[in-house]
């Protein structure tokens, strides 16, 4: 049965409606997105109480999310609140006064709750297994850490963009003082926390200000794929883009491709948060979390119902999730997969081949998905499988997996290989560009010798000869038209292996 959940997030800085849809089926999907910059946080009253107008705000928003709500047929809604209306005096108050107005009944969320989140939504869409987290909202920072994908520690600093920005920058730009005051707070705040300490793991950036961090520094380093899910870089990286983005005025940062207007004014502090807590950790390399609050707590309901705590593998649910949205046939790709392995098994026992421990793994993958960019197009299937798979983020797989997946996965050609690859060239050696024209070459025969979809070859035997290598084929029927195509397109794995390669069936016809 179809489902429909909106998960209302009632942040400090901004309040969101995500509206998640579940098809009958078990796939998950983002439906709708839409936000509303409140800055609750800066409607706090010197009593510590949300203004009236403050209130009224909120209220007003939630009338127009009840509505959208309503038009999109949302069978379960799920409001939450955090630091704005958690730490006001007034918080009973508010939802009084939300709930007379609109029916709705908000969850308080802890700050235990709103860290576990954050954390949950990290470790059920990443790869990273252990590591620190940060999510830096209007009013607060859940920072946490984690050791094999299991909460470890938590903390929630009752600090945020919007009220470090209200503490301690008087003008448009933070000032060299202002930033030396801030950094020292920072750190002040940080070695008041016992367990924050240096475990040479990842920083896991979780949030809108991680967001727009790693989009700016996209932009400013022309990174050529699309996502930020599982964007990573290094803690030198790191530390220049925020330089940079605290360096700007505002004039400039409005001009600046990747930082949404609304966090213009709030950024720098911000920012400067993020990467004072790590160099305090002395993190390696600080990594992107696409998904946060609202994907833990969309996570908690989808797996409960499916009688689970987590995803035991994410890049399988990734596959699966992949699988069924572009209806790959898993008959026919299980098969690819077992006539793979046997040539690239046999090539390895003829010595044609040294093997890599990376390349099995990378081989079934690729078979799993084998041009399935059939779904868009048969005649350029090779050019969509690989838009498809680089522009998907496929949870738990980190970019350069990625990229060699939808290489591999889309061959064409080693000339086209070699094209697609030009933007990246600290990423592939020649050795591993040869991995790839291997592995690819040996998906695109096996697709071949399944060409007409009935799995008529059953095995396939390698041997060597004095001329090259024989491919011999058993088959359960007639595999003319599979033998005409492969005998065509064996010129790519003679090329990646350097050797002359006969095909022959062993019944003839």
């Amino acid at each position: 049965m179809e489902k429909k959940l909106a998960v209302i997030d009632i942040g400090s800085n901004s309040i969101r409606n995500v509206i998640f849809e579940v098809n009958e089926e078990g796939q998950y999907f983002e439906r709708l997105n839409v936000k509303e910059v409140a800055r609750l946080s800066s409607h706090i009253s010197d009593a510590n109480e949300m203004t009236e107008e403050g209130i009224a705000s909120l209220i007003d928003t939630l009338r127009h999310f009840k509505e959208l709500n309503d038009h999109h047929h949302v069978t379960d809604v799920l409001p939450v609140a955090t630091a704005a209306i958690r730490n006001a005096n007034n918080s009973d108050e508010i939802l009084q006064n939300v709930k007379q107005s609109t029916g709705m009944t908000i969850r308080l969320l802890s700050d235990y709750e709103e860290a576990f989140y954050g954390y949950s939504a990290i470790v059920n869409s990443t790869y990273v297994e252990d590591g620190y987290s940060v999510d830096i909202g209007g009013g607060s920072m859940e920072v946490t850490y984690f050791q094999n994908r299991e909460l470890v520690f938590y903390h929630s600093f009752p600090f945020g963009a919007v009220t470090l920005t209200k503490e301690f920058m008087k003008d448009e730009t933070m000032t060299k003082d202002e930033r030396k005051a801030l950094t020292t707070y920072l750190k002040k705040a940080f070695k008041e926390i016992e367990w924050l300490e240096p475990h040479g793991v990842p920083l896991v950036g979780v949030g809108g200000t991680a967001r727009n961090l790693v989009r700016v520094e996209q932009t400013i380093s022309n990174f050529p794929l699309e996502g930020i899910h599982q964007y990573t870089i290094s803690a030198e990286q790191l530390e220049g883009v925020i330089d940079e983005l605290v360096g700007m005025s505002s004039k400039q940062l409005g001009r600046l491709d990747g930082l949404s207007k609304d966090r213009v004014d709030i950024i720098a502090p911000a920012v400067t948060a993020i990467g004072e807590l790590a160099k305090y950790l002395i993190v390696p390399e600080f990594t992107m979390s696409n998904n946060g609050l609202r994907e833990g707590l969309f996570y908690e309901n989808y797996l409960h119902e499916h009688d689970k705590v987590r995803f035991a593998d994410v890049k399988e649910e990734s596959f699966r999730h992949f699988e069924k949205q572009y209806d790959v046939n898993p008959t026919r790709h299980q098969h690819l997969i077992r006539l793979a392995r046997q040539l690239y098994t046999g090539l390895i026992e003829v010595k044609a081949i040294k093997p890599k421990p990376f390349e099995p793994g990378l081989l079934e993958g690729a078979c799993r998905l084998a041009y399935v960019g059939e779904y868009i197009d048969h005649n350029n299937k090779s050019d969509h499988t690989f838009h498809l798979i680089t522009t998907n983020d496929f949870k738990g797989l980190n970019n350069e997996d990625r990229l060699a997946l939808a290489l591999v996965t889309s061959f064409k050609s080693k000339r086209v290989l070699e094209q697609h690859i030009e933007a990246f060239p600290k990423w592939f050696d020649q050795k591993l560009l040869k991995s790839l024209e291997l592995l690819g070459s040996i998906v695109k025969l096996v697709d071949a010798l399944d060409l007409t979809e009935r799995q008529i070859v059953t095995d396939i035997h390698v041997a060597s000869t004095k001329d090259g290598l024989t491919l011999t084929l058993d088959t359960n029927g007639s595999a003319r038209f599979e033998l005409q195509r492969s005998t065509r397109h064996k010129k790519h794995l003679e090329r990646a292996i350097d050797q002359s390669i006969e095909i022959v069936l062993s019944e003839e016809e």
